[in-house]
């Protein structure tokens, strides 16, 4: 019975600041969108209701498409520019000497027995000879 009381207690009030706050935003709502004081003046222009949603594509383009595609292209070039002998770094971070190529694998030997073939997506980095030179010696243990 309690139970039953609380949870009906709960739910009017529930409904009451529900009501309370539709009734508030509506009232602000209802204040900005106030009809002009000379009624036989014109409405604004059509343009003006654009101008925002112009704003917003242009922001949208410039922060987040123009970026993207221009990391696209970075890659594409990168990938592209892959030629044997080159030492790479695949996305699960192993740095390995491109043996052959193909228009979508590469053939590529991670040590000197073992000789895998891999999508040319899974490629991060092409490395330049001089730090592909000294990572390779760094990993180097000492006999």
């Amino acid at each position: 019975m309690i139970r039953r009381l609380m949870n009906k207690k709960s739910i009017s009030l529930l409904l009451g600041r529900t009501i309370v706050m539709l009734a508030t935003i509506n009232a602000s709502a209802f204040a900005m969108a106030r009809p002009n004081a000379d009624p036989s003046a014109p409405p604004p222009p059509a343009w003006t209701q654009w101008v925002p949603m112009i704003m917003l594509l242009g922001v949208f383009y410039f922060f987040l498409l123009r970026p993207q595609s221009k990391q696209r292209k970075e890659k594409e070039a990168m990938l592209s520019s892959i030629k044997k002998g080159d030492k790479i770094v695949t996305q699960s971070g192993f740095i390995v000497t491109v043996l052959n190529l193909a228009p979508k694998t590469i053939e590529v030997k991670l040590n000197d027995e073992t000789r895998v073939s891999m999508m040319r997506s899974g490629i991060v980095e092409v490395l330049p000879e001089a730090a592909a030179a000294e990572l390779v010696g760094a990993g180097a243990s000492p006999k």
